[in-house]
């Protein structure tokens, strides 16, 4: 089941949500607007070594090297 970006239209608000079934969201969660959009998610990759080192990372080249966010969706870059 993914997990996919949504923004709100009337007030902006971003958000994760669980879809299952390929069941959009009915509205916002902080204002019940249903006037949401599916975002465009930025997706990550690592390669291994032959001994299970990190060789390259895709986070390793963005600003979100050093991120401490818990998602990408209040991250705002």
């Amino acid at each position: 089941m993914p997990i996919y970006e949504y923004k709100c239209g009337a007030c902006g608000h971003e958000f994760e949500y669980l879809v299952m079934g390929g069941k959009n969201p009915e509205g916002c969660p902080k204002c019940g607007d249903a006037s949401v959009a599916k975002l465009m998610s930025a997706c990550g990759f690592v390669s291994k070594g032959e001994g299970g080192q990190v060789t390259s990372s895709s986070a390793a080249t963005s600003s979100c090297a050093g991120c401490s966010a818990t998602s990408c969706a209040g991250c705002g870059s």
